[in-house]
């Protein structure tokens, strides 16, 4: 049995639910979907994203990310503020502000080292869940002696897996 949020999230254009790592995240998505609204634009960020803002630019936000990866220390998020869902739609300037938008956050969260990934264009196969232009900033916990790695897919298997007869 399908259950009704993931029936309500797959008619969505802008959010994916096979790409959801929590139940938390499910059920939020859950009312996106009820709402037929973009969480990432500015407009509804608020309603959904419960994270503070650390700085506003002219092109993005940068925040925390509500559903940090499991093993990072810090998961700093960009959201572009136009709506868009192409890097290839993004301004020029827009780049710079990104980059230096990481640096201060770098300094202001002490980050030493880490992983920039930016998430773009359809959900369904580059495994995003909200289809709308956003970067992470990681910074795993490499100095907990239980740190696993960080888990980051890039893109969701176009094969189906074979079960052990």
């Amino acid at each position: 049995v399908v259950p009704t949020w993931h029936i309500l999230l797959i008619s969505m254009s802008f959010i994916h639910p096979k790409n959801v790592r929590t139940e938390q995240q499910a059920e939020v998505m859950a009312e996106i979907a009820k709402a037929k609204v973009c969480p990432f634009c500015a407009e509804n960020l608020s309603d959904y994203h419960k994270k503070p803002i650390h700085e506003e630019g002219k092109y993005w936000i940068l925040t925390e990310n509500q559903w940090p990866y499991e093993g990072a220390k810090i998961h700093l998020f960009a959201i572009a503020k136009k709506h868009i869902d192409s890097i290839k739609d993004l301004e020029s300037d827009a780049s710079a502000e990104l980059f230096d938008l990481f640096k201060r956050g770098a300094e202001r969260f002490g980050i030493k080292g880490g992983t920039v990934a930016m998430r773009f264009s359809p959900t369904t196969q580059y495994a995003s869940s909200v289809k709308h232009l956003h970067a992470h900033f990681i910074e795993p916990d490499v100095e907990n002696p239980a740190h696993q790695g960080i888990k980051f897919p890039v893109s969701k298997s176009t094969t189906t897996p074979q079960t052990e007869s």
